[in-house]
């Protein structure tokens, strides 16, 4: 699948953003967002970005990776032919604090604790995942993270979980996750 068009490839280097703690998917859409039909967005990062990969997949893109020295991923998305590009990626509404609280209150003394501010991607949103395989279905998973979890939210929707969240500050967001009814 590799394009031998360097000229057509779109590169775009998100390591140092990474290291740095910031979260590269608002630049990643962003660059997607600019690619012409014809053009392949190569990915520079320190792992393989397998929720990017699954979420260019369901809107249409192909994808490979390599790995031309060790730390160094180089992921290529490019559009299959014929699909058409959606214009909007689907952003989780904010939940008001009245909302969060009375979910809060509901699960009560029914809640675990989860901390992943300090944690280097992806391990957030893997010890997410894997609290959430644990957790029984009348308790909720309360996490407190650095920002909203993009590449989970559709994991999440696909193993009918609901969230709601609270915004501390800026660094500190608080997100209550639980089964969906």
């Amino acid at each position: 699948m590799e394009n031998s068009n360097q000229s057509k490839i779109v590169t775009l280097d998100v390591r140092a953003g990474i290291q740095a703690g910031v979260d590269p998917f608002t630049e990643i859409m962003a660059a997607v967002k600019e690619l012409d039909a014809n053009e392949t967005l190569q990915i520079i990062n320190i792992f393989e970005p397998i929720p990017l990969i699954n979420k260019m997949k369901a809107r249409g893109y192909e994808s490979w990776t390599e790995r031309p020295e060790d730390g160094e991923v180089h992921t290529f998305f490019k559009l299959e032919s014929g699909v058409k590009v959606e214009q909007e990626l689907s952003q989780v509404e904010a939940s008001n604090a009245t909302e969060f609280e009375q979910k809060l209150v509901a699960f009560c003394n029914k809640i675990i604790k989860l901390d992943v501010r300090y944690l280097e991607m992806p391990e957030p949103m893997t010890s997410i995942l894997q609290a959430l395989e644990h957790l029984p279905v009348d308790q909720a998973l309360f996490v407190e993270h650095k920002k909203i979890p993009q590449f989970l939210l559709p994991e999440l929707k696909d193993r009918n979980y609901s969230i709601v969240y609270n915004e501390v500050d800026s660094d500190n967001l608080q997100l209550l996750i639980f089964k969906a009814n």
